[in-house]
């Protein structure tokens, strides 16, 4: 009976042992993959980088665009304004219409901006996503 339950006992610690030699080669197999996906990664970044020349590190924001141009707008109608005649109610007048043109001008161009960005933006998620799809992930 002693050999039967030393028998059992050396199974169960074979099978022990087996057990953990899987769950460290399965850890081992989980961070290779992930490791494998995140080179892919870099390298399909790059690679969309190259073909569209958008880099995601340095996407600029617009917004301050349009307070410049109607800063400058103002500035450029106050100065008309003052020129056009010596009253100081066509200086704020002149402010006024150079802001809002001014405002109007950089939305627009701002638009336009936003528009191209969107889509070289498109060009580079494609050519990343086809480079993924290239290295099976």
């Amino acid at each position: 009976m002693f050999k039967i339950h030393n028998a059992m006992l050396l199974v169960f610690m074979i099978l022990g042992v087996g057990a953990v030699i899987s769950c460290s080669q399965a850890e081992e197999t989980a961070q290779q993959a992930t490791d494998k996906r995140l080179q892919a990664e870099a390298d399909c970044a790059s690679l969309a980088k190259e073909k569209t020349g958008h880099n995601i590190a340095s996407q600029t924001s617009t917004n301050n665009n349009l307070a410049k141009g109607a800063a400058i707008g103002a500035a450029g109608g106050a100065a008309v304004g003052a020129l056009s005649s010596k009253k100081s109610k066509k200086v704020v007048q002149g402010a006024a219409l150079g802001a809002a043109a001014g405002a109007g001008i950089a939305a627009l161009s701002d638009n336009e901006k936003k528009k191209a960005a969107a889509k070289v933006r498109e060009a580079y998620d494609h050519e990343y996503q086809n480079c993924l799809n290239a290295k099976g992930f």
